[in-house]
């Protein structure tokens, strides 16, 4: 079989699918299916990851903060911006712990506020 032969079989399938095979045509509209609107159960969350970012961040700053509130001997082994580092640390550890209760607290508090609405399935492309 020669090039213009295959061509030409090529042009005989365009053209029968130009001619509205709906077996061949391959751009053709699909038709408009429409379902039927679902009840859905709407639930509310809390977003854990920023509840505990938030709180770890504002105790590093209100445990540095705190350090410069009390002085340090002149004689001392340690100096200032060692107590700042340290009192950050444990300022952040105790914000880590009271913001996972406080996300655990707000998230019992959030299941409880439920609701339900219609959703309707559409097919987007």
């Amino acid at each position: 079989m020669s090039n213009e032969e295959f061509a030409g079989e090529g042009q005989a399938e365009d053209q029968a699918a130009s001619a509205g095979d709906p077996a061949t045509v391959g751009d053709a509209e699909p038709e408009a299916v429409e379902h039927a609107p679902i009840e859905v159960e709407l639930q509310r969350s809390v977003r854990y990851a920023r509840v505990l970012i938030g709180a770890t961040v504002i105790g590093v700053i209100l445990g540095a903060v705190a350090s410069l509130f009390f002085p340090v001997a002149e004689d001392a082994d340690y100096t200032l911006g060692q107590v700042a580092g340290l009192s950050a640390v444990i300022g952040g550890v105790i914000g880590l712990a009271v913001g996972a209760i406080l996300a655990l607290l707000l998230g019992i508090i959030a299941k409880r506020s439920r609701g339900a609405a219609l959703a309707v399935q559409t097919d987007v492309r």
